[in-house]
């Protein structure tokens, strides 16, 4: 049963699906295998009924884990939590792609609280209680975003943000060279130039707007998300 689920799937990636420690795995492989397998929502929200609304226990790998480095927003956001600062650039920019046409620094951070917040959505304990539905969906945005940026599948997350984070920095201090450094990496698959002019010109990832937008409801009280700010 659980083969013709996998082969139901087309191949995917199963492993956050298992992770949320469904006993009907295969039962419910082989219906999502029937499914549009874009429509990340619908499955996430099948995936959950099937598993009785188990608690999603990530299996993710520590190379699949990284976190912002602390000067990472400098003294913008003193005094406030990292993890409300994270979502909150990536909320925006991923709600407000026309506003963030010709800001590759803003961009490069956002996409950087994205590859950080997904991950540890998914394994850290303080988010243990955070819906299932919104860890799927964080780590699917992360994938479609990691497509477009032309990051390789297998990069080390902490080497991705690392590199965003960099040239963000460079960008803000007038470092060409040293934001084309950061980037430079095997991570960066379109090479540092191509991939600033990316940054700085970056399309509508309508996944990463829906997930991020998911998962800030779950960061304020009363689910209300408090990312209506311009940044």
């Amino acid at each position: 049963m659980e083969e013709l689920a996998v082969r139901e799937l087309g191949g995917a990636d199963t492993s956050h699906f298992r992770a949320l420690g469904m006993e009907n795995f295969a039962i419910c492989a082989i219906f999502l295998g029937m499914m549009n397998r874009r429509k990340v929502m619908v499955a996430a929200l099948a995936l959950t009924g099937c598993a009785g609304a188990q608690r999603f226990n990530s299996d993710l790998s520590a190379r699949e884990v990284g976190y912002l480095p602390t000067d990472t927003f400098g003294d913008s956001v003193v005094g406030e939590d990292p993890a409300i600062a994270a979502m909150s650039a990536a909320t925006y920019a991923f709600a407000h792609p026309d506003a963030m046409q010709g800001r590759p620094a803003d961009m490069a951070l956002a996409i950087a609280s994205l590859e950080a917040m997904a991950g540890q959505f998914a394994t850290v304990g303080r988010w243990s209680d955070m819906n299932s539905l919104a860890k799927v969906q964080m780590l699917n945005a992360r994938a479609d975003v990691r497509l477009v940026l032309g990051v390789a599948p297998d990069a080390d997350c902490q080497d991705v943000i690392d590199g965003l984070v960099g040239a963000a920095q460079a960008i803000k201090r007038g470092d060409s060279a040293g934001a084309r450094l950061a980037v430079a990496g095997n991570a960066f698959t379109l090479g540092p130039a191509a991939t600033l002019r990316l940054l700085a010109h970056f399309p509508p990832v309508s996944a990463a707007n829906v997930a991020t937008q998911t998962a800030s409801r779950y960061l304020y009280p009363m689910g209300g998300s408090g990312f209506g700010a311009v940044m």
